[in-house]
């Protein structure tokens, strides 16, 4: 699923990052304006959208690291 994407300190661990680290990494992103983005692995890019799947995905993230979602 290409409309997220995630933030991990360690995949191999599957160790999060820190919220604060993930505000941090929005924040340094806002300013710039892009709209593909290549991941880690093969056949992980998100092809057009990523600006929006980094937005939505900071906040779903948040959200989960600090069990604020709705349920």
């Amino acid at each position: 699923d290409r409309r997220y994407v995630s933030f991990m300190y360690s995949y191999p661990n599957f160790i999060p990052l820190p919220a604060t680290a993930v505000e941090r990494i929005a924040g340094a992103l806002e300013p710039v304006d892009y709209d593909r983005l290549y991941g880690a692995w093969w056949n992980r890019v998100v092809m057009s959208g990523a600006k929006k799947a980094v937005h939505q995905s900071v906040r779903r993230y948040i959200e989960a690291l600090n069990d604020t979602g709705t349920d």
